[in-house]
């Protein structure tokens, strides 16, 4: 599979070479028009990657799918999820590591389609900024997507959920839907091979708001571990 990794890594990259020249033009049409174009680039990665790598995707729980403004608070295995989103969702807003913003073309292109870049080491005042920028967004309807955990975690790594999720959910007093997935069994985190098979990303109840912070955090870490438990055990069993 390591031959095709490769081949897909170098299609991925062309492909986004190709809609990021291609598609300058986005940065003097409407916002809307652009965010659809960037779900047909989403789309055609998510299409590269089966026929290269054999890894296609499910998607369950998805009466849970909010239409309305949500927080949606996801589990964080592997590259993947942050791709598919843009076309699982409808035009999410994505919390980013400032880092991604460098770049070229890429960190453009984050910005304009309104996601949200923040400099994680910049502690509170970092959260502050998020917080801040995250109320202005609550007149759309537009999800907006964290990753509790902060960064990508392997399978097999204890939960370690940061409490900047209870501070959007407190802030915002939007309902937050938590999500499982087990992406991280077919793109290995800091490996290059890919392993076939079908992800699985599911939806789970949201929680209301109003919850304090204990009974929040301790809710939402549950419900998608236990969840995340559960997918990668039946990937196992499959494979």
């Amino acid at each position: 599979m390591l031959i095709r990794s490769v081949i897909y890594y170098f299609l991925f990259i062309v492909n986004l070479v190709l809609f990021c020249i291609i598609c300058l033009p986005l940065f003097i049409i409407p916002q809307k028009t652009g965010l659809k174009i960037l779900k047909l680039w989403a789309k055609s990665s998510q299409y590269i990657l089966l026929h290269t790598c054999k890894i296609d995707f499910e998607v369950r729980g998805k009466e849970n799918i909010p239409n309305h403004k949500a927080l949606i608070a996801s589990k964080h295995q592997s590259t993947w999820e942050t791709i598919n989103y843009l076309h699982i969702l409808e035009d999410p807003i994505m919390i980013l590591k400032k880092e991604l913003i460098l770049i070229p073309f890429f960190g453009l292109y984050a910005i304009k389609f309104g996601n949200i870049a923040i400099k994680r080491s910049s502690g509170s005042k970092a959260l502050k900024e998020l917080i801040q920028r995250t109320k202005k967004t609550k007149e759309n309807k537009r999800p907006i997507i964290i990753f509790p955990e902060g960064t990508r975690q392997k399978p097999s790594n204890a939960a370690d959920y940061k409490r900047g999720v209870f501070a959007l959910y407190k802030n915002l007093n939007i309902p937050c839907v938590p999500v499982a997935l087990n992406s991280g069994i077919y793109w290995p985190k800091n490996q290059l091979r890919k392993i076939p098979g079908k992800i699985i990303i599911k939806f789970l109840d949201p929680i209301d708001p109003g919850l304090t912070s204990s009974k929040f955090m301790s809710e939402l870490e549950s419900r998608i571990e236990n969840a995340t438990k559960e997918l990668v055990v039946e990937s196992k069993k499959i494979d």
